[in-house]
């Protein structure tokens, strides 16, 4: 995937150019470090319940056109993003992804509280599917933005949850 570095678009690999500014596209980088390398098991394990946060849906298109707070849970940590679960994806004409196309990702502001504090940061839906028949909604988030100092408490958050899985012992 590529991002244009001033509009913050996302576009295929095969695109060059930005096309609604014309400026060159540089290489997203999204790690998948969260699972080891050939293994298939995650460094970062889920916390130990649900954690509280609340997404807001901004249209790309019109950066003024923002959806009410969307209450949530994060339910899965990692590097670049997180697994959350929401009641809805859509709410004030505004879809968490806008449409299926990789160059027009709705923006979301994300609010988590951690237990250590709350971290803040942007980001976009990169899949969602529904649950329980459609009760609630599981989307996958990945980190755009952090301040730096949410981004170091999100860190030490990572490194407290890996912690707990170090100091889990298999069952006898």
């Amino acid at each position: 995937m590529k991002e244009c570095p001033t509009c913050r678009r996302f576009f295929p690999d095969q695109n060059t150019f930005c096309s609604f500014d014309g400026l060159k596209l540089i290489r997203s980088v999204q790690n998948t470090d969260e699972l080891q390398q050939g293994e298939g098991q995650r460094q970062i394990p889920p916390p130990p319940k649900p954690v509280p946060l609340r997404v807001t849906i901004i249209d790309q298109s019109d950066e003024g056109h923002r959806s009410r707070v969307i209450e949530g849970l994060a339910l899965d940590f990692g590097k670049q993003g997180m697994r959350i679960q929401t009641g809805t994806i859509e709410t004030g004409q505004l879809h968490i992804i806008r449409d299926h196309t990789v160059a027009f990702k709705n923006k979301l502001e994300v609010e988590v509280d951690l237990p250590t504090g709350t971290v803040r940061y942007t980001g976009f839906a990169a899949w969602y599917r529904p649950e329980a028949e459609g009760l609630f909604w599981v989307v996958g988030v990945y980190i755009r933005d952090m301040a730096a100092a949410d981004r170091q408490a999100y860190d030490e958050y990572l490194k407290l949850l890996s912690k707990g899985a170090d100091t889990q012992t298999a069952p006898a």
